[in-house]
């Protein structure tokens, strides 16, 4: 088992990986229904693949199998795309203590990735509902 020294994490990464995670509901925000779950859990599917070689051995083909599962359901229930989010939350985590990093020259991007993670499945959880609606919804409660 290797060691590697891990960076420290600070807020401003946080912050960018919030913004991203907003960024990525506000681009999927265009696209309409029934196209934007179903985008999504092919997402859900891909996330659960992409540490492969990440250094967990073959954790991480039984993790791809798990996220192959919690995407076919998902493609009935928007609650499972936050599942699969939460889950690749926790393999980020993983990674980024004892595995490779998702972006390999970028040290601290699985670190970004479980927060921007957490921030998609907190969305998918309400139903993904589109920015627009949320928008609405809000200048109709303060008028």
């Amino acid at each position: 088992m290797h060691t590697h020294i891990i960076p420290e994490f600070t807020i401003t990464n946080a912050l960018a990986a919030v913004l991203i995670g907003f960024l990525f509901i506000i681009i999927m925000s265009f696209v309409r229904e029934p196209s934007r779950q179903k985008i999504n859990t092919v997402i859900i599917a891909g996330a659960g693949g992409v540490y492969w070689s990440g250094g967990l051995g073959v954790w991480e083909y039984v993790f791809g199998a798990v996220m192959l599962f919690v995407a076919f359901k998902a493609l009935k229930h928007y609650y499972f795309i936050g599942i699969g989010w939460l889950l690749h939350t926790g393999w980020d985590v993983m990674h980024h203590l004892y595995g490779e990093p998702i972006i390999h020259f970028a040290p601290l991007s699985s670190a970004g990735c479980a927060v921007c993670d957490a921030v998609l499945a907190i969305w998918f959880f309400f139903g993904a509902p589109t920015i627009w609606n949320v928008i609405r919804k809000q200048s109709t409660v303060t008028t």
